[in-house]
């Protein structure tokens, strides 16, 4: 599992089943979603579109293609590291520090000036001592809530 984070935060069911591996999307191939489907927290790509999960954990998201209304964009991953877990306060402040990081050079101006905001999937203290998930992931969403159609990168906004 991944738990939502964020600027809101959300965690993932690791190995509670293959859904959260699945991508049921079609996608063109430059790999973009053309059309929308169950995507699973870890077939999560850069650059995909999706809709926020009430759940605090998942194993999927709605996604969508980018030119359609959706709650957010997935702009990077990277791991965490170490091999013992540090505790949910530990993950959440470095993800959510490595999310911040990343964020300018998806967007072209830094979170501090932008009128988008971030949020983030992170490893649940299960995830990371069973499945030895270290995964986060980040995705742009507005500041406002309100929805974003196509694509944040590059959108300096």
């Amino acid at each position: 599992m991944k738990r939502i984070v964020g600027a809101a935060i959300l965690a993932v069911a690791a190995f509670g089943g293959a859904g959260a591996f699945d991508d049921n999307t079609v996608r063109d191939d430059s790999g973009n979603i053309v059309e929308g489907g169950g995507l699973g927290a870890f077939a999560l790509q850069i650059g995909d579109c999706f809709n926020i999960p009430e759940e605090e954990l998942i194993q999927s998201l709605e996604a969508v293609p980018c030119s359609e209304p959706h709650d957010a964009e997935a702009y990077a991953a990277f791991d965490q590291p170490g091999t013992t877990y540090p505790g949910a306060e530990a993950v959440t402040e470095a993800s959510a520090w490595g999310c911040y990081d990343r964020f300018e050079s998806f967007v072209g101006i830094p979170w501090d000036e932008s009128e988008l905001d971030f949020w983030f999937l992170e490893p649940t203290q299960e995830s990371w001592e069973e499945g030895d998930d270290r995964e986060v992931s980040c995705a742009i969403t507005s500041y406002d809530g309100s929805r974003l159609v196509g694509t944040m990168a590059g959108a300096s906004r």
